[in-house]
């Protein structure tokens, strides 16, 4: 009887050691998240960039696809500058939107020195943006003849994450301008839409 009793002992003695290890062991692999919260995690960062989220980054962008443009295919003296999202008339007048509903920033990149129609446009939305409904706005309102005696042959728009991206010119240069500015968003993991595209009289 004093046998059995130094057994049952030893037997539960082992057993409170194996929980303790095994306790030890899953508090060194715990970091506070259910395995569903680190797999939605993951998926979250597997998604990419929406957004940029700065000018500073869209200076970056309009760079990077410029960098790839042959040199005479663009105007001279491009610069990318953010519009004053209070100035309703500049805003109205360079991109046809009235309704700013979920816009962060709108950013005009063109030469102040020459007629050649060009202009590219990059729109930083929010959350709430509705980014179809600002890029049809874009299409179906901006003005392709706003320069002096010419006019934009060709016009696209593309969602590029929740953004939105739009060029017009010379077929030739907005095809190029659009083909990098689709690369530089995959380059960042952007989901990038199907084009709008329209082709205007001149």
């Amino acid at each position: 009887m004093k046998k059995k009793t130094m057994m049952s002992k030893a037997g539960i003695l082992a057993a409170a050691f194996m929980l303790s290890v095994s306790m030890l062991a899953g508090c060194g692999n715990d970091s506070g998240r259910s395995s569903d919260e680190v797999t939605t995690e993951a998926a979250a960062d597997s998604a990419g960039m929406v957004h940029l989220e700065s000018a500073e980054e869209v200076s970056a962008f309009m760079e990077e696809v410029y960098g790839g443009v042959a040199e005479d295919l663009l105007p001279s003296n491009i610069t990318t500058t953010e519009l004053d999202l209070n100035d309703e008339d500049l805003i109205e007048y360079q991109t046809g939107l009235v309704n700013l509903n979920g816009i962060e920033g709108v950013y005009l990149s063109e030469s102040m020195m020459t007629s050649t129609p060009y202009s590219a446009i990059y729109i930083r939305t929010n959350e709430e943006a509705d980014a179809e409904a600002i890029r049809q706005q874009i299409m179906d309102s901006v003005d392709p003849s706003k320069w002096i005696c010419v006019t934009a042959e060709k016009q696209y728009a593309v969602i590029l994450g929740k953004d939105i991206f739009f060029v017009m010119g010379y077929q030739e240069t907005a095809d190029a301008v659009l083909e990098k500015a689709i690369e530089a968003a995959k380059a960042r993991e952007m989901k990038v839409s199907d084009t709008l595209d329209k082709t205007n009289p001149i």
